[in-house]
């Protein structure tokens, strides 16, 4: 690893494309791709195969607007694009939850491109508060992992998911531990950093991304610094899109104390309830993240939900990194905003697309919001 013991979780999530089809190459086991969010990790990792979480906001496109409409989001696009341009022919497979229209749209233009590779459309509920969604989702589940096992020859039993959820909520643990180092020392665990770290669990077999986090400074002291010098926020979004928001944010002096990106702490929750079968924890922690948007339940409640979480975490301003042409991340964020300005909590709603606000625009608009905050930027 060197004598960085953060440069093999930079390099990783600076070309994961590239990490994984040597990965591949080099020890013979099977790679299945799944876009954000919730597929679970778990099941794919009891399969035999290494999960690999796939990102196309930051891909340039230009074949795949032939297949699809320009207004669609650039996360289905750039996944499309990398598809036409044989960045995913490693693949042994691809999941593709259903979150919305686009990704209903995906699936189906992937299947009409590509019918000889291995897709499954993971059909999760919609419906988050339907008193027969649990069951749906645990049925659904389980058709998944005979997908699974088609493709790696390992249907995973009830034993190989206990071996893989123990796994994944041991590596969750350490990860939000990095996650509350941020919080308290954000100039050394920076969100840079936090950020590497978070992405390259989600692309590598998770059981070496645990012996590489062992080496990282968990008992350095490093420089705490005071509520003056940071400004607490707290994010709702997809992804960092464009990933340079996030070197933005460490220069500008805020700290993430509290997030629901799926790239991000959202990833690294744990909900499974003791005592329930394997099956059930995971149907438990999909019920128990903060609302994707996308899924439907009653909207003061989901609301009155998104309020509690961002006052819990005591952030003093709220960032939306809203994909361009996502309907409905746009479709919440007015009442969003008004419930937080009814509270006095400042927010700010960032586009975020290769074809949206250039980054910098994004820098000046981050720039204005900090100094609402007072105090001396960095």
């Amino acid at each position: 690893m060197g004598s960085d013991p953060w440069s093999i979780f930079e390099d990783l999530a600076s070309d994961f494309l590239g990490w994984a089809r040597a990965w591949k190459e080099r020890t013979g086991k099977k790679v299945i791709g799944h876009l954000l969010p919730d597929v679970p990790e778990e099941l794919i990792h009891a399969s035999g195969a290494m999960p690999l979480a796939l990102e196309g906001a930051s891909v340039s496109v230009g074949r795949a607007q032939e297949a699809m409409p320009g207004y669609t989001c650039s996360h289905a696009l750039g996944i499309l694009e990398l598809g036409l341009s044989g960045e995913l022919d490693f693949l042994d497979g691809l999941i593709i939850p259903y979150v919305c229209d686009t990704t209903r749209n995906l699936y189906h233009t992937w299947s009409n491109r590509f019918p000889s590779k291995a897709h499954y459309f993971l059909r999760l509920p919609k419906r988050i508060d339907h008193p027969g969604a649990r069951e749906y989702l645990r049925e659904e589940l389980k058709r998944l992992a005979g997908f699974l096992g088609g493709v790696t020859g390992k249907t995973p039993t009830e034993e190989d998911l206990e071996k893989s959820l123990a796994l994944y909520s041991e590596s969750r643990k350490i990860l939000r531990r990095a996650y509350s180092l941020h919080r308290e020392r954000p100039t050394t665990w920076t969100l840079r950093r936090l950020s590497s770290l978070l992405a390259s669990a989600m692309r590598s077999p998770r059981e070496e991304h645990l012996l590489w986090m062992r080496s990282l400074p968990w008992e350095e002291p490093g420089s705490p610094c005071s509520h003056g010098e940071r400004v607490p926020i707290y994010l709702r979004g997809k992804v960092w899109n464009p990933p340079q928001v996030v070197d933005a944010l460490d220069e500008l002096g805020f700290t993430v104390v509290g997030e629901e990106l799926v790239v991000g702490l959202r990833s690294i929750l744990d909900g499974g309830e003791e005592g329930e079968d394997p099956w059930g924890r995971l149907v438990s922690r999909f019920f128990s993240l903060p609302l994707y948007p996308g899924y439907h339940k009653e909207p003061k409640a989901a609301m009155d939900e998104f309020l509690s979480r961002v006052k819990r975490t005591g952030a003093s301003g709220v960032i939306f990194l809203n994909p361009k042409f996502c309907e409905a991340a746009w479709f919440d964020t007015p009442d969003f905003q008004k419930a937080l300005e009814k509270e006095g909590i400042p927010s700010l709603v960032l586009e975020g697309s290769a074809r949206g606000l250039s980054m910098g625009q994004i820098r000046v608009r981050l720039e204005a919001f900090r100094e609402t905050f007072g105090g001396e930027l960095p």
